[in-house]
């Protein structure tokens, strides 16, 4: 019984090289990015970005927390060998830090107007 568990893992295992790590990181933020910010449409009813007070930190933290991704997916990428994966890495990367930097940055203003 064990050896077929251990066996069905070894299935789903899946090699990623090391170049294309940063790039596959910059795609998984970007969606993350997305779903955060179309959650209260895709999930309407028990949707908590923003709650009905209209509180925003839960969402400031989330894209702060992909924000910082996008700075470590910087790094990584910056780190490989590939000239391609380092020029996407900078360009990419820098261009989505600061767009979700000024996101976050609105956020914080309005999140600022609301409070009482």
């Amino acid at each position: 019984m064990y050896g077929i568990i251990f066996f069905s893992w070894e299935v789903f295992e899946i090699s990623i090289p090391k170049e294309n790590k940063p790039i596959l990181l910059t795609v998984i933020l970007l969606a993350a990015a997305f779903v955060v910010f179309f959650a209260n449409r895709l999930l309407p009813q028990n949707s908590i970005f923003p709650s009905e007070t209209g509180d925003l930190t839960i969402l400031l933290w989330l894209f702060f927390a992909i924000d910082v991704g996008f700075i470590v997916a910087l790094v990584l990428g910056v780190r490989t060998k590939r000239p391609s994966v380092v020029w996407f890495s900078i360009i990419a990367n820098s261009i989505f830090f600061v767009l979700l930097s000024a996101l976050i940055f609105l956020l914080a203003i309005a999140n600022g107007i609301s409070e009482p």
